[in-house]
């Protein structure tokens, strides 16, 4: 089961089509030069979710946002627009999966002094 690389795709698409915010500033990874804001997806796990005969994932993935320090109000706003467009949301024509739940959301200063970093974790069954 490859799923991690589908689910990081069709996550990446999600978030371009429905947070006009960002402009279509959603990385894999961003280069240095990245304007703000920018989404990149961060970590992820995953832990066996098999039952009987259906054999499945239970995927953690992480969306960041990066914003300008001078900005902090608007990078929760970017930060409440990723959220929503994840929670609930699944592309079962791309995946077969269960809708993603956003399980936190958290946004902070960045040790850098000029960035604000928010952190969006989501939660998906994917199956095989």
């Amino acid at each position: 089961m490859r799923a991690g690389r589908t689910l990081r795709q069709i996550v990446i698409a999600r978030i371009k089509d429905q947070v006009p915010a960002l402009g279509g500033r959603v990385y894999d990874r961003a280069t240095e030069d990245a304007i703000f804001p920018y989404c990149t997806l961060g970590p992820s796990y995953w832990t066996d979710g098999s039952v009987e005969c259906i054999e499945a994932r239970e995927v953690t993935l992480q969306a960041d946002i990066w914003h300008s320090q001078a900005s902090k109000g608007a990078a929760e706003d970017v930060v409440d627009d990723v959220a929503a467009a994840l929670n609930g949301w699944a592309d079962q024509n791309a995946l077969t999966m269960h809708p993603a739940s956003v399980s936190l959301v958290r946004i902070m200063d960045d040790p850098d002094g000029v960035t604000i970093h928010g952190v969006i974790q989501i939660e998906v069954m994917v199956e095989a």
